[in-house]
């Protein structure tokens, strides 16, 4: 006759058994289920990181090129008041401050690697840049014009006359006119690339409308953002 024999677990340890394989069990379901929210957030949360990361770095460099812009106006409205309110020379100087953003090559003291920056920034900004003369207006030079003869350029001229500014100043008969007329006031665009992948097209979409940064657009087919500055600087020579 046979025997067989048999292992009989205890109540309690049946029941303790049961609950610590329910335990692992629930353990088990709750890893998964943090792993696949690990596994959401990183699809979520990683991309707009990345596009907030870019689109800072974006916005850090267009702040730095604003500052640099705003000492670029002042030097333009400066050369401006010297040489009687003409756009070139004007341009010439906010190209080369503006060259400053133009990354350099290691050998930052190269004059060769300089005049290369002033060249390329020349071109841009022949280009891609506009310098409006706010002031004087036409009303004022009407107002405050006199004919004078140039012994620089040797031929007549008219010109709102700046030597001996106090005493015209003074003897004017709307001071604040005059001193207006002979301060000239400058307003600079200038157009620059947004360079950063992701962020140039999210920040082309947001830009103003500006027709000449459109048409760089067109022109080199990448994106641009215009930035503003205003300067101006009292006549040091005469308007004409």
């Amino acid at each position: 006759m046979t025997h067989h024999s048999y292992w009989v677990i205890p109540c309690h340890l049946n029941s303790k058994v049961t609950r610590s394989l329910s335990v692992l069990s629930e353990h088990a379901n709750k890893l998964c289920h943090q792993r696949g929210q690990s596994l959401v957030e990183a699809v979520v949360v990683l991309p707009i990181m990345l596009l907030f990361a870019l689109l800072l770095a974006q916005v850090l460099y267009l702040w730095w090129a604003q500052q640099t812009l705003f000492v670029a106006s002042q030097y333009a409205a400066r050369v401006g008041a010297i040489n009687h309110g003409e756009k070139r020379p004007m341009r010439v100087t906010l190209a080369a401050t503006m060259a400053s953003l133009t990354p350099k090559d290691k050998d930052i003291e190269s004059w060769q690697n300089i005049l290369k920056s002033v060249a390329a920034q020349q071109l841009h900004g022949l280009q891609f840049s506009e310098i409006d003369i706010v002031q004087p207006t036409e009303a004022m030079v009407n107002q405050f014009k006199e004919r004078r003869y140039s012994n620089e350029s040797q031929n007549w001229i008219e010109e709102i006359p700046v030597d001996h500014y106090w005493a015209r100043r003074q003897s004017a008969e709307n001071e604040e006119a005059y001193v207006s007329a002979t301060t000239l006031k400058i307003e600079v665009t200038w157009c620059i690339e947004l360079k950063i992948p992701i962020a140039d097209k999210v920040l082309a979409a947001l830009a103003p409308k500006v027709s000449r940064c459109q048409l760089a657009q067109q022109i080199t087919g990448s994106p641009f953002w215009p930035l503003t500055a205003t300067a101006e600087h009292r006549m040091l020579s005469g308007y004409r």
